[in-house]
């Protein structure tokens, strides 16, 4: 139920991220982001320097953190730190594209993966990646609709999401996955229609 409550989170705020980067004009979400996220992680310095603010925090949102965020910064602060550089450095459609696979790839591999795959390398199931896939695919593709992406670059962000997200690399996946599906669909757009 924890997981349940704490995926629910990550979907609900992600794709609030993407909404709000494609609707509002860039000089004023940028701006109002970059400073979210300065105060999301200084929060996050002194909570892990104080333990009282760090009980406090962890008291709180107990059902939103897993184990390892007590010690750590949390999934969010890496979410938010990949939103500021994937709007930085990419195009407004692609930075919402690659939000949007983290936003609902990751948590939905997850829930899949719990619930009807079998572990497989480390830790992860060949359901819940093919789950991760379907919804980067079927979301990205509902996102191209709107900004005109060409849908062959849909597919390779999907395919790229999908394979960071099944990697489990020691870098928070919240971090890994935008940036490099983002990094990989620009860069297949430069080359392939350009």
């Amino acid at each position: 139920m924890k997981e349940l409550a704490r995926r629910l989170f990550h979907i609900c705020g992600g794709l609030s991220l993407v909404i709000s980067g494609l609707l509002l004009p860039k000089s004023i979400f940028l701006p109002s982001l970059s400073a979210i996220t300065i105060i999301f992680l200084i929060f996050e310095v002194i909570r892990l320097k104080f333990p009282v603010v760090n009980r406090w925090f962890l008291l709180h949102f107990q059902a939103l953190l897993r184990e390892r965020e007590a010690s750590r910064f949390t999934g969010s602060a890496y979410l938010l730190i990949a939103s500021v550089i994937a709007f930085l450095v990419f195009d407004k459609p692609v930075a919402a594209m690659a939000l949007c696979f983290v936003a609902l790839g990751d948590p939905i591999a997850g829930i899949v993966g719990e619930r009807w795959g079998k572990k497989g390398i480390r830790g992860k199931s060949l359901k819940g990646s093919g789950a991760c896939f379907l919804a980067c695919l079927i979301s990205g593709t509902i996102l191209a609709w709107v900004t005109h992406i060409p849908l062959p670059l849909v597919a390779v962000g999907a395919l790229c999401a999908t394979l960071i997200e099944a990697l489990s690399l020691p870098i928070n996946d919240n971090l890994t996955i935008p940036l490099v599906s983002g990094g990989v669909i620009t860069a297949v757009d430069l080359l392939c229609f350009h």
